[in-house]
């Protein structure tokens, strides 16, 4: 590292100019990286956010009016009226639409102009239409696409969306405000030994104690993106543990409170996000949190502390006095006081930060891919069900082989797994827990 100071109490030779990396970090109009996460579906808002009033939403740096009819459909438009300028979240819903307040100008959901009062004899306005974008609403969150409407995919049902039927299950859906850049937060998920030391040796265990064993890890391509591999030897169990990242810039994590006691083979996730950012130095965090006996079974966590600035663990957003803050630091401010955008070139890398220069590299493909008009690693824009996806926790009872290094054996068991995990997708989701319960029960390393 060129930057590296050579003795102590030099801080006065620290170079001072470095600037972020503009290509991965912007996300306005027209910036290379805006057109990326343009050609994914975004969160925008909480449903229960959007009822009789407007809601005024900036995304990927624009600003926009979230609003719904009387009838409940959901427009998402340009937020200034194409007449005079007056912003719509101003403006009142109508069964069709929404009508500016200042002189009544009135549009559908998807830009169409359908009433000029204050002009009737006028019918220019039926030549052309005011901005907007298509939107989704699921399970209790508001999706839009803004990117080339000739481009539209469909919207994607994730296999994790519906893995849980019994009646005790819940997703609910959350929504968490952080004032830096997207990737810097985005980051954080491929970088698993950070909950050896932030979560349990530095502030405490946030967890469980089997989180302050540093695991062997491995970052894995996967079709949708990539995945951390991180194995830990707990006793004499083997914990398997994978963490995705869905580009351009979603999300799966695993259960929070695990402990890898007893054997399992197919856990699936305690939360599914979406770092959707406002412009280039904030990012609202949004997503479902998971609730049912598969991922916490001891019942820790609480449904009701999970909505609109709300989250049911520590350090997940600036909702602490800056005392705890600073005696028990969790992912919010580890994140967020890299700056309003980390400058990359400050850096000091290890070993472990691996995963970092490749998730940034995989942003970087597929930025210069949509530049270029060339195919780029995301989800299909075409779909026939649920999409595969690669984020669970796995346990089994394999203990320490007499004369064997056990850090190569439990590497070695984690590159297995990440073999046998992407070849499962190609199993019918009702066959996919059974192909990798059989496939763990026969995985052993016995010679390396």
């Amino acid at each position: 590292m060129k930057h590296w100071l050579k003795g102590p109490y030099q801080g006065y030779h620290r170079k001072h100019d470095m600037q972020a990396d503009l290509e991965i970090t912007q996300v306005g109009p027209g910036t290379p990286g805006g057109e990326y996460l343009r050609r994914a579906w975004q969160p925008v808002a909480l449903s229960e956010e959007v009822q009789d009033l407007p809601l005024l939403v900036k995304i990927l740096g624009e600003e926009l009016v979230l609003f719904r009819t009387t009838k409940g459909a959901v427009g998402l438009v340009e937020k200034h009226c194409a007449h005079r300028r007056t912003s719509l979240e101003y403006g009142i819903a109508t069964d069709r639409g929404i009508r500016c307040c200042y002189h009544g100008w009135h549009y559908a959901p998807d830009g169409t102009i359908l009433e000029t009062p204050n002009s009737p004899e006028n019918t220019n306005h039926k030549k052309f239409c005011h901005g907007a974008y298509p939107v989704e609403e699921y399970k209790g969150i508001i999706f839009a696409f803004m990117g080339p409407p000739d481009e539209l995919p469909d919207f994607p049902i994730l296999d994790t969306y519906n893995d849980y039927h019994d009646e005790n299950s819940l997703m609910v859906p959350y929504s968490l405000y952080y004032p830096c850049n997207w990737l810097q937060i985005a980051e954080n998920t491929q970088d698993p030994v950070h909950s050896c030391f932030l979560h349990t040796k530095i502030s405490g265990t946030q967890f469980d104690e089997s989180w302050g064993v540093i695991p062997v890890i491995d970052w894995v391509r996967t079709p949708l993106g990539m995945m951390n591999v991180n194995v830990r030897r707990w006793k004499d169990n083997v914990w398997l543990r994978t963490t995705e990242t869905i580009l351009p810039n979603y999300n799966q994590a695993g259960a929070f409170w695990e402990r890898p006691d007893e054997e399992k083979a197919f856990q699936r996730i305690a939360m599914a996000r979406f770092f959707r950012p406002i412009d280039d130095t904030q990012t609202q965090v949004m997503g479902w949190r998971y609730f049912n006996n598969s991922v916490d079974p001891e019942g820790k966590g609480d449904a009701t502390a999970v909505g609109k600035d709300k989250m049911d663990a520590v350090g997940q957003l600036d909702d602490r006095d800056r005392e705890s803050q600073q005696r028990a630091p969790g992912d919010y401010e580890a994140i967020i006081s890299q700056g309003p955008v980390a400058i990359h070139e400050r850096e000091t890398w290890v070993s472990t930060d691996r995963g970092i220069g490749m998730m940034r590299r995989l942003v970087r493909d597929g930025i210069r891919a949509v530049r270029d008009g060339e195919p780029h690693a995301s989800i299909p824009p075409r779909l026939q069900g649920a999409v595969p996806t690669f984020t669970q926790d796995s346990i089994i009872s394999r203990p320490p082989l007499d004369g064997m290094d056990d850090d190569k054996v439990i590497r070695e068991y984690g590159k297995r797994y990440a073999q046998i995990l992407i070849e499962s997708a190609s199993v019918g989701p009702g066959e996919r827990r059974a192909y990798l319960q059989e496939k763990l029960d026969t995985l052993f390393v016995k010679e390396l």
